[in-house]
C-alpha cells in the first residue's frame, strides 16, 4: 500500500483552481502508484468531485481524511466538550487552533453528534472508506500538569464505574509537581516505563489512569468503526508513533483490531504536533523547567525511556531531528502490537519551520523502512505541499532500489 493525503482544510482551498489540483494529483501518480487517496475534509464540492473522478480513473481507493475529536468545520465542537486537564482548566489546542483543540471521547453529546455526522457522510455515497485522524487525547508532552486529561464529570463517572477514583488521581498527579522525582517519574509513566521513580502506589494509580484513557479512546473509536463497517466502509487510522501512543491515550493492539490498516506518524524531522522532535522537545523543555537537570541528562533520560537514539543537543533535535535508525526501533515496536497492516508515515512536506527534510534524510529513512516488514508507506501529510521531486526519491529508493 502507498497512500497519499491531499487537501487538508485551509482557507486557500476556496481559491484553488480545479485543473491545477487535478494535475498535481495526476503528476504525483506518475511518480508513485498510490493505492489510496485520502482526501481532506471541508473541501469545496467542485474539488471533492474532481478528485474523486481522478482517483476513480487512476484506480485509487477514495477515502475521507476525517478528524474525529477536533471537528471538521461542519461538526464544530463546543467549548464545554473540551478535555479538562489536571489543573481543572480546559486544555487548549496547539497555538489555540481549533483543529488541535480536542473534545472528550466520554462526553455523551460528543458521541451522539460524532455518530450523526459520520452517518451523514456515509449516506452521501461519495467515499469508499474513512481515514480517521485526531483519535486521541491532547498531547501532554509540553506540560503534563496542565495538559494531561481528562477529568471532566463524564470521565469521573465512567472511571468510578471501573473502580478508579479520578478525583484522587488528579490530586496525586498535581502533587508530583512538587519534586524533581515526581516530575521525572510522571514523564517516565507517560512514555511507558514500567519501573519509574514514582513509589509503587503512585505508579499503579497513574498506570490505571493511563489505561483508562486508552480504553476511553478505544471505546469511542469502536462506536465509530461499528457504524462505518455497517456502511461497508474501509477504515484506516492515523496514530502517533508507537513509543508515544500511551502518552495520548492510544492502544495500538486494541485499535488495530477494529480497522483495515493503521498508519503511524513516525515523523523524524517534523517540528509540529505528532512529530517526534516536536513532542520530545515539549518533554525536554518541561523537564528542564521542572528540574535542575542539564540538557544532556534529560535527553539521555528520554532516550532511555523510549529506547531511541536521540541527538546530543536541543539544537540538533530542532534542526536535524532523529537519526534514521530510530525508524527501526519504532516500527519493530509497532509491528509487535499491530493486528492489521502497518503503514509508516514519511514526511515529505515543505512547510517553513515545521518540516523540510533533506534528500539524504529522505533516502536514509526510506532505506530503514524498506528493511522492515511494514505493510506500506503513507506519504505525509498533504500532497499540495510536497515537491514532486521528493516523490521521485521515494520511487527510486523504495520501489526501484
Amino acid at each position: 500500500m502507498i497512500t497519499i493525503q491531499y487537501l487538508e482544510d485551509a482557507p486557500e482551498l476556496l481559491h484553488l483552481d480545479t485543473g491545477t489540483v487535478v494535475r498535481k494529483l495526476r503528476d504525483a501518480y506518475q511518480q508513485l502508484p498510490f493505492s489510496h487517496l485520502l482526501i481532506g475534509w471541508n473541501l469545496p464540492r467542485r474539488l471533492l468531485e474532481a478528485c474523486r473522478l481522478e482517483a476513480e480513473s487512476l484506480d485509487m481507493r477514495f477515502l475521507r481524511w476525517h478528524p474525529l475529536l477536533t471537528g471538521d468545520a461542519v461538526f464544530e465542537p463546543r467549548s464545554e466538550w473540551q478535555v479538562i486537564g489536571v489543573d481543572g482548566a480546559k486544555v487548549m489546542g496547539f497555538r489555540n487552533l481549533p483543529e488541535f483543540t480536542f473534545v472528550c471521547p466520554n462526553h455523551p453529546q460528543v458521541q451522539e453528534v460524532t455518530l450523526n455526522r459520520i452517518s451523514e457522510l456515509v449516506s452521501e455515497g461519495v467515499y469508499q472508506g474513512f481515514f480517521l485522524d485526531r483519535i486521541r487525547f491532547p498531547s501532554p508532552a509540553a506540560d503534563p500538569f496542565s495538559h494531561l486529561g481528562c477529568f471532566c464529570e463524564h470521565c469521573i463517572r465512567k472511571a468510578a464505574g471501573l473502580g478508579l477514583d479520578l478525583v484522587q488521581v488528579r490530586r496525586r498527579i498535581a502533587q508530583l509537581r512538587q519534586t524533581e522525582q515526581g516530575c521525572v517519574g510522571l514523564v517516565q509513566s507517560l512514555l511507558g516505563v514500567k519501573e519509574t521513580l514514582l513509589d509503587e502506589p503512585t505508579t499503579q494509580m497513574v498506570g490505571a489512569f493511563l489505561d483508562f484513557r486508552q480504553q476511553s479512546v478505544t471505546d469511542f473509536v469502536t462506536l465509530v468503526c461499528n457504524l462505518l463497517q455497517e456502511g461497508g466502509m474501509e477504515i484506516g487510522l492515523d496514530c502517533f508513533s508507537p513509543g508515544l501512543m500511551r502518552m495520548v491515550g492510544q492502544d495500538l493492539s486494541s485499535l488495530s483490531r477494529l480497522v483495515d490498516w493503521v498508519k503511524v506518524m513516525t515523523y523524524l524531522h517534523t517540528v509540529g504536533p505528532a512529530g517526534l522532535p516536536f513532542e520530545l522537545l515539549g518533554i525536554l523543555d518541561h523537564l528542564l523547567a521542572a528540574t535542575r537537570l542539564p540538557v544532556s541528562r534529560v535527553l539521555t533520560l528520554i532516550g532511555n525511556a523510549l529506547g531511541l537514539p536521540l541527538p546530543e543537543s536541543r539544537q540538533d533535535l530542532v534542526n536535524i531531528g532523529l537519526p534514521s535508525r530510530a525508524l527501526q526501533v519504532e516500527l519493530r515496536r509497532g509491528l509487535e502490537y499491530c493486528h492489521a497492516p502497518l503503514l509508516v508515515g514519511i514526511e515529505l512536506v515543505e512547510l517553513e519551520g515545521v518540516a523540510n527534510p533533506f534528500p539524504e534524510q529522505i533516502k536514509a529513512d526510506l532505506a530503514e523502512i524498506k528493511a522492515t516488514n511494514v505493510g506500506g508507506i503513507a506519504i505525509s501529510w498533504d500532497l499540495w505541499h510536497i515537491p514532486l521531486t521528493r516523490l521521485e526519491l521515494v520511487r527510486q529508493v523504495y520501489l526501484e532500489g
